[in-house]
């Protein structure tokens, strides 16, 4: 405790004063008693109780002496000294990577880190403060912010984002908004080396806050299965990474959710065992689940899509060859093959062709450039987008048409020329391209890869997944359109989140399985841990840099000048209340 305006050390005058003439007043009054009857008994209570006798008598002295005391006080200006943290800015970063939620005693070590963060926000005194989360890339969730409750607030919405982190990008960040101040970066994480951080230190100090526990975890590696003439063979493969021999339970489950296997294996220490389970039953999508107690259950479920044919491409050889040539620039499993083969394919592989009789015959998707049936004629316009959603990453409104065929019917016209129907889309998801490459300038424009690509995605969003996901990974598909809009659910029809009508695809950041729902069948599609976070590493805290020792302390008088005021106000009252019943002490 210190004293901020030591200069009015004078003001102990005014009770001195007070003193002074307490001593000095006239104490006793002579007066005449007319009778002694009671005088005994007076002295009597008097004798018992001098010290209550004497604070009655010079109450409001002593109010009045404690009043001006009080006020000398406030004058002063108390505080009272607590470390401050140092630094001229203030950086927290977190990490946010699954390996996070492995537990120490009753808490995460995430949760151990956001309870830390806001012990901390204590100890600010006013400086303002940023964090940055580390992830598949770093992002700042606060900037320079001085609000405690903000700051508070900011802490307790964290959420573990299941991304590996990425340290190198971060650090490279980090050194770009740190500048020439001075800073203290505080690094809450399981595990850092401090090869990791850069080798700056002047007036930077890194304060490093890690997990020191080992963990114990038993880990579902890796899972896959293929379809086979007897079913679906499954294999997994699962790490002990404990010192210790353990048994666990493998439960598969299907598509929806419902348990199709289950098998005990026995784990030997630090070692990685294989289970291959045959004849499951078919599904779109399994899941494998151990039944283990350890500190660390994020890596104990494992999606998997069953392998399909769908993303094969077969070009029909009597089209031009820039399409076979484009198709396989952006798909290396595209091949061509004769048009009688076509009718032959039973899978569910992409046709490229201009037989409109498969339109009808197969149940292929298929994209139709030109026709066999029709003669095309001659047209006269501006190439006009109708739809864009097939042409949201290359326009074709710049190519010249020469001839187009007739449309066909009960299809949606996507382009037109003037008003002539250039590429449509039939009821069942065909794609119809009304010219040959022969009647147009279309294959010398970037736009006619990219529309064949935007082809491609079209068409095989109508199979039944999507595919394989990083937690919060972006990434371009082609959707099926959906009057109801599309949505994102779990198995078990817990709603995740809607995409927006032409925007890009974000996977949610929980792993799993999960499906979009259409007007159609559901589209599955996995989001799965990186093998990185399938490893829990044994960290340490630790502290390098150094930072002037300036402004470390914080003389917080705010606290002691309101309690001050507060009793100097309660004081006046009570006065005014002796003086009212007493009146002036003599």
């Amino acid at each position: 405790m210190g004293f901020l305006n030591l200069s009015f050390l004078w003001t102990m005058i005014m009770p001195l004063i007070v003193i002074i003439y307490y001593f000095f007043r006239k104490k006793y009054i002579q007066q005449s008693v007319s009778s002694t009857l009671f005088w005994r008994e007076i002295m009597k209570e008097t004798k018992v109780s001098p010290y209550l006798q004497h604070l009655q008598q010079n109450a409001l002295f002593y109010l009045q002496l404690f009043a001006l005391l009080l006020m000398m006080f406030v004058l002063l200006q108390p505080y009272i000294k607590t470390k401050n943290i140092s630094g001229e800015q203030i950086i927290w970063v977190v990490d946010t990577s699954s390996t996070m939620l492995a537990k120490e005693e009753n808490e995460t070590i995430f949760e151990k880190h956001k309870n830390e963060m806001l012990a901390l926000s204590k100890k600010l005194g006013g400086k303002a403060v940023t964090i940055v989360t580390v992830g598949a890339e770093p992002k700042i969730v606060l900037q320079d912010e001085k609000n405690r409750a903000r700051i508070e607030r900011a802490i307790q919405q964290l959420q573990v984002t299941y991304s590996h982190e990425d340290w190198p990008n971060t650090m490279d960040f980090l050194q770009s908004i740190i500048g020439k101040k001075s800073t203290a970066v505080y690094i809450f994480t399981d595990a850092i080396e401090p090869k990791q951080l850069p080798k700056r230190t002047k007036n930077i100090k890194w304060i490093v806050q890690g997990s020191e526990k080992k963990h114990q975890n038993i880990s579902l590696q890796r899972f896959g299965a293929i379809q086979s003439a007897e079913g679906i063979e499954a294999i997994a493969q699962i790490e002990n990474q404990n010192p210790k021999s353990q048994q666990t339970t493998l439960k598969i489950y299907n598509a929806d959710q419902e348990e199709i296997a289950r098998k005990t294996i026995n784990l030997k220490a630090n070692h990685i065992t294989k289970v291959r389970l045959d004849n499951l039953k078919s599904t779109d999508a399994l899941t494998a689940r151990l039944t283990v107690n350890d500190e660390y259950a994020a890596d104990q479920s494992m999606s998997t899509l069953l392998a399909t044919d769908s993303s094969q491409i077969f070009v029909d050889q009597s089209l031009h060859q820039l399409i076979s040539k484009a198709f396989q620039s952006i798909d290396s499993s595209a091949s061509t093959i004769s048009s009688n083969q076509l009718e032959s394919i039973q899978s569910k592989s992409i046709l490229v062709t201009n037989h409109t009789d498969l339109l009808h015959q197969s149940k292929n998707p298929i994209l139709l450039i030109g026709r066999d049936d029709k003669k095309a004629l001659k047209v006269d316009g501006e190439v006009k987008i109708i739809d864009p959603k097939l042409f949201s990453y290359a326009s074709i409104e710049d190519i010249y048409v020469e001839k187009v065929y007739p449309k066909v019917r009960n299809a949606k016209t996507l382009v037109t020329v003037g008003d002539t129907p250039l590429i449509q889309q039939t009821e069942n998801g065909h794609i119809v391209v009304l010219m040959d490459l022969q009647m147009t300038d279309w294959a010398l424009h970037p736009s006619f890869p990219l529309f064949l690509w935007s082809a491609k995605e079209k068409l095989t969003a109508h199979n039944s997944q999507l595919g394989t996901f990083k937690p919060g990974e972006k990434r371009v598909v082609s959707l099926p359109e959906s009057k109801k809009g599309i949505d994102i659910y779990t198995p078990n029809n817990e709603y995740i989140k809607s995409i927006a009508d032409g925007g890009s695809f974000v996977a949610p950041s929980k792993p799993g399985l999960y499906y979009v729902k259409t007007d159609s069948d559901p589209l599955y599609f996995v989001v799965a841990l990186e093998q990185q976070e399938k490893t829990l590493s044994e960290g340490t805290s630790f502290q390098y840099g150094e930072l002037s020792k300036q402004n470390t302390i914080n003389k917080d008088n705010s606290i002691f000048s309101t309690i001050l005021i507060i009793m100097i106000l309660a004081l006046l009252i009570v006065e005014w209340e002796v003086q009212r019943r007493y009146g002036f002490t003599n």
